[in-house]
């Protein structure tokens, strides 16, 4: 049984250099996301690294978003993981295009994992 899907972005060479220390952009993008999906936003999180890099964490009802970026090493670290129950990968895919247009990226890669449940543990 599935407990959800998680995306994992790994974005290179971001031609977009000044999304990945600009906390208001990278917060809109999140909103735009969340907004777009109807996904419940709980709780947010942010922190600026200095002299550059930030991490941001929404909460979710249906789970969470994150990401850390890496300005000198023009890279971006992003998940999404819902609970949510798609019939398809098509919400997943559409927020790829999404990040590659946001970015700018020309090197990304993108995973999608089926979340599953794991057997009952019997403790005696």
């Amino acid at each position: 049984m599935s407990s959800g899907k998680h995306l994992i972005c790994d974005i290179k060479n971001i031609k977009n250099h000044s999304l990945l220390n600009d906390v208001d952009a990278l917060k809109k993008m999140f909103d735009y996301i969340c907004e777009k999906y109807d996904y419940n936003i709980l709780h947010k999180v942010q922190h600026c690294f200095e002299p550059q890099g930030i991490t941001i964490i929404y909460m979710l009802s249906e789970s969470h978003i994150s990401i850390h970026t890496f300005p000198e090493k023009n890279y971006a670290s992003m998940d999404i993981y819902t609970c949510r129950e798609y019939p398809n990968n098509d919400v997943y895919l559409d927020i790829q295009e999404y990040l590659k247009k946001m970015f700018e990226s020309s090197n990304e890669k993108f995973t999608i994992i089926e979340r599953e449940y794991l057997s009952p543990v019997i403790i005696k």
